[in-house]
């Protein structure tokens, strides 16, 4: 069964097949709202580069997820599941970094 969660920024529901992050801390967040709440604040280059990244990180993961089901033998599966789970960790490190400078409004 696909996971669920709730969005910690704008309250609605979080479903697999959409890009969203996990910030340490702070919950799921999907990525618009994430976006949005930081680019509504003054940014740096650094934040900036570190959304860019995130964004591509992710919509890769929901790509490889996509061909994980596609995929009709279990060796091909693997491999891209393997992948995938190398892309989730990078997002991770990402997550990290967004959230050492983001802290939203409690």
């Amino acid at each position: 069964m696909p996971g669920k969660w709730k969005c910690t920024l704008c309250g609605e529901e979080i479903v697999e097949g959409q890009r969203f992050t996990f910030l340490s801390g702070i919950g799921a967040a999907h990525n618009e709202c994430l976006m949005s709440t930081i680019l509504s604040k003054n940014l740096n280059r650094d934040m900036v580069a570190l959304l860019d990244a995130n964004e591509v990180l992710l919509y890769a993961i929901v790509r490889f997820k996509e061909a994980e089901k596609t995929a009709e033998t279990i060796e091909v599966k693997s491999v891209l599941a393997e992948i995938r789970k190398d892309i989730e960790k990078l997002a991770g490190k990402i997550s990290n970094a967004i959230t050492t400078t983001f802290k939203p409004a409690s």
